[in-house]
C-alpha cells in the first residue's frame, strides 16, 4: 500500500509538472528596454516581465537572443514568453497577449545627416535601399507598404554600419534602438537625421500560441493585479510624459 501511494503521488506530481512546465523567456538586445550588461539581462521591460512572473509565481529561464531566433521560438514552441514584441494585426492570432508595455515608441526613417534625402517625404522613399531588423514589425511595415529594396539584418548595429559605409540609404528603427546602435559604431546622433515617422508601435509581452491556457490566464491576471496595485509605469520607472495612459495599458485577452 505504501509503495502504491508513493507511486500515485509521483504520477500526480509529474502530471501537474507536465501541465505547467517552466517558461522559456526570450528577448532581444533593445536598449533601454532589454539588453545585456555585466552578463545580466537588464532594462525597464525586463524589470516588468520579472515582476509579472514573480506575481504569477512562475518558474522560468531567461535568454537574450537575436530577434529572429526569439520570434521563431515564440511562433513554434510551447511555453515561450517573448518581449518586447509589438502587437500588430498580422500577429494578433499568432500569440496570446499578456499585457501592453506602457511606453511610447515611434518607428522612424533615418538617413545620414549629409544625405540629400534629408528634405524628402517618407512617401518618396520606397525605391531606396532601406535596412530593417528581420521578422520585426518594421520589416512587416515595409513589406506591407510595398518598399522594394529591403535589406534585412539580424541586429540594428549592422544596419548602422551599412549606413556608415553608404551601402544603404535608410534605416527604419526606433530612436532608442538607433542611439544604442550608433554608439556601437562610433557614431554620434548628429551623424544621422530623422526623415519622418513610419508608425507608432505597441510594445507588449506575449506567449506562444500553444502555451497552456492556465499559464496564459495566470500571467494576464498577474499583469492586471500589478497595474492596479502599483501601476506598470511605476514598476518600470517611466516618467509620466513617456508613459501611455492607464486605460491603454492592458490588452484584451485572446
Amino acid at each position: 500500500m505504501k509503495c502504491f501511494l508513493v507511486a500515485l503521488c509521483y504520477l500526480f506530481s509529474s502530471a501537474v509538472f507536465a501541465r505547467n512546465p517552466p517558461l522559456l523567456v526570450v528577448t532581444e538586445d533593445l536598449w533601454p528596454f532589454n539588453y545585456l550588461e555585466d552578463n545580466q539581462i537588464k532594462g525597464s521591460a525586463t524589470v516588468l516581465v520579472k515582476r509579472i512572473l514573480k506575481q504569477a509565481d512562475m518558474d522560468y529561464t531567461l535568454a537574450l537572443l537575436p530577434w529572429a531566433r526569439s520570434y521563431q521560438m515564440a511562433l513554434t514552441k510551447p511555453n515561450v514568453l517573448i518581449y518586447t514584441i509589438n502587437q500588430t494585426p498580422e500577429r494578433n492570432e499568432k500569440f496570446h497577449w499578456v499585457t501592453q508595455i506602457p511606453i511610447k515608441v515611434e518607428s522612424n526613417f533615418y538617413a545620414l545627416s549629409n544625405s540629400p534625402l534629408a528634405n524628402k517625404q517618407p512617401q518618396s522613399l520606397k525605391e531606396l535601399r532601406i535596412a530593417a531588423l528581420i521578422d520585426s514589425v518594421n520589416d512587416a511595415f515595409l513589406k506591407r507598404n510595398n518598399f522594394n529594396n529591403i535589406n534585412r539584418v539580424s541586429r540594428i548595429s549592422q544596419s548602422v554600419g551599412m549606413l556608415k559605409k553608404q551601402r544603404i540609404d535608410l534605416i527604419i528603427s526606433s530612436e532608442n534602438a538607433i542611439l544604442h546602435a550608433l554608439r556601437n559604431n562610433d557614431m554620434q546622433r548628429s551623424d544621422i537625421v530623422k526623415i519622418g515617422t513610419a508608425f507608432n508601435s505597441k510594445p507588449a509581452i506575449a506567449l506562444s500560441r500553444t502555451t497552456p491556457e492556465v499559464t496564459v490566464k495566470k500571467l494576464q491576471q498577474a499583469a492586471i493585479e500589478l497595474a492596479r496595485q502599483e501601476g506598470l509605469c511605476k514598476i518600470m520607472e517611466i516618467v509620466p510624459n513617456e508613459c501611455i495612459t492607464p486605460q491603454r495599458q492592458l490588452l484584451s485577452s485572446n
